[in-house]
């Protein structure tokens, strides 16, 4: 549970970040189309930014999704087309594609829904024994 609050934290953090340059990258390509003088090279590194933020964002859900699989000995998707390598990042990672990552969050949350039903079964039935217990020793007090 706290894993995945840290994970939305951080998730957050790293859109807020990427919003902000959304928004410098449009700012410049409105200016760039009312006036041309506006340079193309800021224009382009606010885009290379933008496109670099993105595949740190896909790599750190990527990233978290591996980690749950392992967790949960889920097997990871090990062919050619299920993974991408971006051109735009600084670092070499690969990255799941859309329909692995997808097929993937499934698979987690089919073996997350396993383990919670195993321990809420015995947790049920370890407080119906108990109930069970003070119900007969009311019983017998009387």
């Amino acid at each position: 549970m706290f894993d995945q609050l840290r994970y939305r934290w951080a998730l957050r953090k790293f859109l807020k970040k990427h919003d902000a340059a959304r928004r410098s990258y449009e700012r410049w390509y409105d200016q760039a189309l009312d006036d041309p003088v506006v340079s193309s090279d800021k224009n382009h590194i606010t885009g290379t930014e933008l496109n670099s933020q993105t595949a740190m964002i896909d790599a750190f859900r990527s990233k978290y999704l591996l980690e749950q699989a392992h967790r949960y000995h889920v097997p990871i998707p090990d062919k050619e087309e299920d993974w991408i390598k971006p051109r735009s990042a600084s670092e070499p990672l690969l990255i799941l594609t859309a329909a692995a990552a997808q097929k993937l969050r499934a698979d987690i949350r089919a073996e997350q829904k396993a383990d919670w039903d195993y321990w809420a079964n015995r947790v049920t039935l370890a407080l119906a024994l108990i109930g069970s217990i003070f119900g007969v020793l009311a019983f017998f007090k009387k």
